[in-house]
């Protein structure tokens, strides 16, 4: 999958969402040493969770045996942040993946490999640019597979339009 690729990003908390958590927090009177309650505070406070937290938000609730009445199932934000984590990390994975496989089917090699090369040749396949946001965090919009999408098909029209010129020619 293309989670090597997501490393270094970071998520909003939609706004519904930390309203949802801000409601547990405020609602929460016991032990502050709970599992769950710093998970809590710091999302809170952030307003974000980076690639590598969203990866233990998912690893708690995939691992998790206990009742969703559980304080530490409802401090980590219960069934509603469960369903975005893993629905942001399908788009995300899919945002990666998706542009690969098109690529893929225009003849572009396989793009799910890493980049090397063997004996000087080198195998580099197209990558694509991460946008920067802040110093070291990168972001994804649930658009961003629509760009890649259109710079492919924009290459795809130069490579036509250059075929059709050699057609004409006869070469």
């Amino acid at each position: 999958m293309a989670n090597s690729s997501l490393q270094g990003y970071s998520w909003n908390v939609p706004e519904e969402l930390f309203n949802h958590l801000n409601r547990t927090m405020n609602a929460y009177k016991g032990d502050k040493n709970v599992p769950g309650y710093q998970r809590l505070r710091n999302v809170l406070d952030t307003k974000s969770l980076s690639y590598e937290n969203i990866k233990l938000v998912k690893n708690f609730f995939d691992s998790f045996g206990g009742s969703k009445n559980d304080t530490e199932f409802i401090l980590n934000g219960g069934s509603k942040m469960r369903f975005w984590v893993n629905d942001t990390l399908n788009k995300a994975r899919e945002g990666i993946k998706n542009p690969k496989d098109a690529m893929m089917k225009t003849g572009m090699g396989n793009q799910h490999i890493k980049t090397h090369s063997k004996s000087g040749i080198s195998t580099d396949n197209v990558k694509i640019k991460k946008q920067k946001v802040g110093s070291s965090a990168r972001h994804i919009s649930d658009n961003r597979g629509i760009s890649e999408i259109t710079k492919m098909l924009s290459l795809l029209n130069v490579i036509t339009e250059n075929q059709n010129e050699i057609n004409k020619i006869g070469v």
